[in-house]
């Protein structure tokens, strides 16, 4: 989440908000967000009920759900023009890429006003 924080003005700027979702408590994405000092939206989901709508929900050991770590880009069209999904919780999204995509999108949805 710190490499979001990172990048939170850059993708303001484009217009772009970054929200995250979480399995944790209300009480522990406190805790995070101010340990790591976050200005972005979190949300939570101890349910799953996002993990699952967006289908990256799993069984960790056939227990207890997880969540796969991902990133969307959505369009102000509301389509999601970009997604980096891995199962790999240790790899995470290059932050050029994102920025990248990000500036992809605006042009993309100034170009079809």
């Amino acid at each position: 989440m710190g490499q979001l924080q990172g990048l939170n003005a850059q993708l303001d700027s484009l217009g772009f908000e970054i929200i995250a979702i979480a399995p944790d408590p209300p009480e522990k994405l406190a805790e995070v967000r101010d340990h790591l000092g976050l200005a972005f939206t979190q949300l939570s989901d101890v349910a799953f009920d996002a993990a699952k709508a967006f289908g990256i929900a799993f069984l960790h050991n056939g227990k207890r759900p997880l969540p796969v770590p991902s990133v969307f880009v959505i369009a102000p069209d509301r389509t999601i023009q970009f997604q980096y999904i891995n199962p790999n919780y240790r790899a995470r999204l290059n932050g050029e890429v994102l920025m990248a995509m990000a500036r992809t999108v605006t042009r993309n949805s100034e170009i079809g006003r």
